[in-house]
């Protein structure tokens, strides 16, 4: 099993990286070989910082993982993606802790519902958090790098996904998501205009054979 957290390595928010401190210590427990999928000095790609980890992944199995984040549904996940499921999606509902919640889950205290929240509880957007894929899977159906900044690859990822690999397995662990100030976008609905536009020619592609073409266009040479 290998996996690979995306992370944008500009050192400007100490939060994030006190999340991903934190998630790492839970990863390094595991076993599993941990990958920071690192991008400096450019413009954000969940993409394109997977794609820079992925040559070093030793496993046929991955597991994307965002960096401010845990389930401890991911080991059945694996094992689920282990018996035949193409995919797999370790958590049911995400978990945004306060910054005060956040501050006492950093000090050591295990995350638990009853703590102060961001925003209540919400069924996790398929495609964001954590997943759990064979590696062939990830690369026929890759993230699509023409996503830029913050917004909507996650969610064309995960349709790109069911429309050419079938539904995903689902499971129902919380997952716990530290807090840290939000990123630039649009609104909290969109990234981007052109990230709006890409999103919806992902949502438009109702069959495989127009998901394909529409990743293979992402391949072509810019």
């Amino acid at each position: 099993m290998s996996v690979i957290i995306p992370w944008a390595a500009d050192g400007t928010c100490q939060h994030r990286g006190e999340a991903l401190g934190w998630a790492l210590q839970r990863w390094d427990a595991t076993g599993h070989q941990v990958l920071l999928g690192w991008l400096e000095g450019e413009t954000w790609c969940k993409a394109r910082a997977v794609a820079q980890a992925l040559p070093d992944a030793t496993g046929d199995v991955l597991i994307v993982a965002d960096a401010d984040c845990w389930s401890d549904g991911v080991e059945q996940a694996l094992a689920t993606v282990a018996d035949g499921a193409p995919w797999a999606i370790p958590h049911g509902k995400v978990h945004r802790l306060s910054e005060p919640a956040t501050r006492r889950v950093l000090a050591g205290e295990a995350p638990a519902v009853r703590m102060p929240h961001a925003q209540a509880p919400y069924p996790g957007t398929p495609g964001g958090g954590m997943v759990v894929l064979r590696r062939e899977l990830y690369e026929q159906v890759p993230l699509d790098p023409r996503f830029a900044g913050w917004g909507q690859e996650d969610e064309s990822w995960a349709l790109a996904l069911q429309r050419l690999a079938g539904r995903p397995w689902r499971g129902r662990a919380p997952l716990w998501h530290l807090w840290h100030p939000p990123q630039d976008r649009m609104s909290r609905r969109w990234g981007s205009p052109e990230g709006r536009a890409l999103a919806l020619r992902y949502r438009r592609a109702r069959t495989p054979a127009a998901m394909r073409a529409l990743l293979d266009e992402a391949r072509q040479p810019a």
